[in-house]
């Protein structure tokens, strides 16, 4: 009886290291690093961005006008430099981090960006650049809102739009419940300049307000768009088409049509 016992116990832990071992399998086929997107327009002509890793880290992402490089310091991206393809231009952004959290970007485009980490789960923000006399300016400041790791609602007052006048933009988004593409770049979450894409999913519906008020005259006029997105999914839960106005990593195409998305 007492050897019986001992088998049983030897069983049982060699059952449990063998589901533990097959629990990380799973696990590692579901981390997926994305590596092309492929954008297409409506004409059928395209254009490739690839996105290049060390690990799970981000080091550059080259699209047809951009590429950017990436730097870290341990596990937070601590410095972006993009340069414009067309003209040539480099921007360089360094960001700094309190506790972990974003608290300010500066760029070598003359301004910054501050942020302010609210005790609901909000951030503040202000974007600053300085005036012919070293002065700091605002041009504009609002409010990110998120829910379960989703950027829901942007609230930005646009602070250069004039004398006189009082001018808003707000966005909302809605979600599906599937992993975000980006998902799995290590710190990528945290860069709040990089909107909805740093997102744990998919923005799958959203509106846009703007609001300009003329102190003055007492008029206002306000717009609002709306869109939605639909999406094609792996397996895992990541998707591989976008149908959207919109290009994945930001940029403009009036005439885009979808995003085709490949992992490693």
């Amino acid at each position: 009886m007492k050897k019986a016992n001992i088998i049983i116990g030897l069983l049982s832990v060699f059952l449990i290291i063998l589901s533990s071992c097959s629990n990380e399998n799973v696990d590692q086929t579901q981390v997926q690093l994305l590596k092309k997107i492929v954008e297409i327009s409506v004409d059928g002509s395209s254009n490739t961005t690839l996105l290049s890793y060390d690990g799970n880290k981000i080091v550059n992402i080259d699209k047809v006008d951009k590429h950017s490089e990436f730097y870290y310091t341990d596990d937070l991206i601590t410095k972006i430099v993009e340069s414009d393809k067309t003209n040539q231009h480099i921007n360089t952004l360094q960001y700094l981090y309190l506790n972990g959290q974003l608290s300010k970007i500066t760029s070598s485009d003359n301004y910054v960006i501050n942020y302010i980490h609210n005790s609901d789960g909000s951030v503040s923000y202000e974007k600053l650049t300085k005036d012919s006399n070293n002065n700091d300016v605002r041009i504009n400041h609002g409010t990110l809102y998120f829910q379960s790791g989703n950027l829901i609602k942007d609230d930005k007052f646009l602070n250069d739009a004039g004398q006189g006048i009082l001018a808003k933009n707000s966005i909302s988004l809605e979600y599906d419940y599937k992993n975000n593409a980006l998902n799995n770049i290590l710190g990528f979450e945290k860069l709040l300049n990089y909107s909805k894409t740093i997102s744990s999913n998919n923005d799958i519906a959203g509106n846009e307000t703007s609001y300009v008020k003329h102190l003055a005259e007492d008029q206002v006029t306000s717009s609002i768009k709306t869109y939605n997105n639909k999406y094609t999914y792996n397996l895992n839960g990541y998707p591989t088409v976008i149908v959207s106005e919109s290009l994945l990593l930001g940029g403009k195409n009036s005439n885009h049509l979808k995003s085709v998305l490949f992992y490693d």
